[in-house]
């Protein structure tokens, strides 16, 4: 009778277990270093709130990567310590039940300089932003703040931001490497001046770029190759996309370009160059919205769907946000092209969390995920809008389904618009020297270009388009950072560390 009890009692438990469980969530995330953006091993990670009895502890491993599942519902806060780095906490962390969130940290190393060009920057601990230096002035340039001078206290997408600055989930400036002398680094020439942006005190944010003669740069995580990762659903299903894209960076690069110049890797931003063609009107009309969805099979990473998702607005509209939510018995994995300095939660949309934005009537914004479709499924996903009418004016939302209808059978299937954008991410993903795109040499993209078809084949910021590939093809003498000869993992990208 005691083992029958005893099971009895165990299933009782676990019975009573459950329902805490499927409400405890996850926090996940990556710590780089400041110094040269590579991840940071065996940095600890302490998780404290009001809803732990006790600190939950984890440590990173060898591509900076942490996880701390099973946690209540609450307010949490983060430390992040490591010999030789200085200390750093994350507080004010909304975790909801049964959901994944992901912080990102970058760590400063206790003997960082930037340079005797600026003073050395002030601890990053207990919360504090990190800052931006004006090159030229030597001066700290705080940010980024509201019109009325107070600090953005959770994320609100800033006015344009020119590379290498970036908005951060939690609304601060991104904080990046330095310019030292003797490393073949400049300020950009002033012809780019009129593609930057300036910050709310009036500071300009440089630029930099490769001298002739300098060495080729990595300024990204050989573990993530500088661009975002491919997501696995059973992780993590959702994924946001901003809806408004600055468009100066593709200026920028198609300037150096006819400079004859390969613009810097990290001055390249898909989502600008994506954003920087209009693809027309067409779609379904949902609301104020008109969305237009189309995908096809990836000519450069075989297995996956390259998706693309357009949205139009038909009215002005004071806030909105976007949300895809892929379903996991049709899609194993996805990525988002572009956003990779922006990292908004992937959870689901609400007023006060979710990043949304101001968008005026006929304003457009594009999306280009990779997805890889495991199964046959009605739809593949679902996309959420959830938006603001006027100033003081109700919170609504349209949701679309995503039907495995719209995947089409190959790139010539697909409609003008869908090849177009594809060609402008691919452009950019090659600039960047994305592992993705590594299969698709520069004469098959140039050959896609030209497959791209009407009304957009001539029109005159397309041909642009082909005459840039052709140009970058050119100047592009970079090796291949990756083995030569070695099969591709579709999936991952391999670490190309000594």
């Amino acid at each position: 009778m005691k083992p029958a009890f005893s099971r009895a009692l165990c299933g009782l438990l676990l019975l009573l277990c459950a329902p805490a469980l499927a409400q405890s969530g996850t926090i996940i995330g990556t710590v780089i270093n400041v110094a040269d953006t590579k991840p940071v091993a065996d940095v600890r990670v302490t998780a404290t709130s009001p809803a732990l009895k006790t600190e939950q502890v984890a440590v990173t491993d060898a591509q900076g990567n942490y996880r701390i599942p099973q946690l209540p519902p609450g307010l949490y806060a983060l430390r992040f310590e490591k010999e030789s780095f200085r200390p750093y906490t994350r507080t004010d962390i909304q975790l909801r039940p049964g959901r994944t969130i992901r912080q990102h940290v970058e760590l400063l190393p206790e003997s960082y300089v930037p340079g005797p060009e600026v003073a050395r920057p002030p601890t990053i601990d207990k919360g504090t932003p990190p800052c931006c230096y004006d090159l030229e002035r030597g001066i700290t340039v705080q940010g980024p703040v509201n019109p009325e001078g107070t600090a953005r206290s959770s994320f609100q997408p800033l006015a344009p931001l020119a590379p290498p600055l970036r908005a951060e989930a939690d609304g601060v400036a991104r904080y990046m490497p330095y310019v030292a002398p003797g490393t073949g680094r400049e300020l950009a020439p002033a012809w780019t001046l009129p593609h930057m942006s300036v910050l709310p005190d009036g500071a300009t944010q440089y630029l930099y770029r490769n001298s002739d003669d300098a060495p080729g740069t990595r300024t990204h995580s050989p573990a993530s190759d500088g661009v975002n990762p491919t997501i696995d659903t059973e992780e993590d299903r959702f994924s946001v996309f901003f809806v408004a894209v600055d468009t100066a960076p593709y200026a920028m690069a198609r300037d150096y370009l006819e400079r004859d110049v390969l613009p810097d890797e990290r001055t390249v931003w898909a989502e600008s160059f994506i954003n920087a063609f209009d693809y027309g009107g067409t779609g379904d009309v949902n609301g104020p919205f008109t969305i237009d969805v189309e995908g096809f099979p990836s000519p450069s990473r075989k297995g996956y769907h390259v998706v693309r998702i357009t949205l139009k607005t038909r009215e002005a509209l004071s806030d909105v946000g976007a949300q895809v939510e892929f379903d996991r018995q049709a899609i194993a994995r996805y990525r988002l092209v572009g956003y990779e300095r922006a990292s908004p939660a992937p959870e689901s949309l609400d007023e006060d969390d979710e990043p949304k934005v101001p968008m005026v009537a006929g304003a457009s914004v594009t999306a280009i995920y990779e997805v890889k479709v495991i199964g046959p499924a009605i739809a593949f996903g679902t996309l959420r809008i959830h938006y603001e009418q006027g100033p003081s004016g109700s919170w609504r939302r349209v949701q679309k389904l995503l039907p495995s209808s719209l995947l089409r059978s190959s790139y010539a299937r697909a409609a003008p618009a869908t090849r177009l954008a594809y060609v402008a991410a691919a452009f950019a993903e090659k600039l960047r020297g994305s592992f993705w795109t590594r299969s698709l040499d520069w004469a098959r993209l140039h050959s896609l270009w030209e497959d791209v078809g009407e009304p957009f084949r001539n029109r005159a910021d397309v041909v642009t388009l082909g005459a840039l590939i052709r140009k970058a093809q050119a100047l592009d003498t970079r090796k291949d950072r990756f083995a030569p000869g070695t099969a591709m993992d579709l999936d991952n990208v391999p670490d190309t560390t000594d």
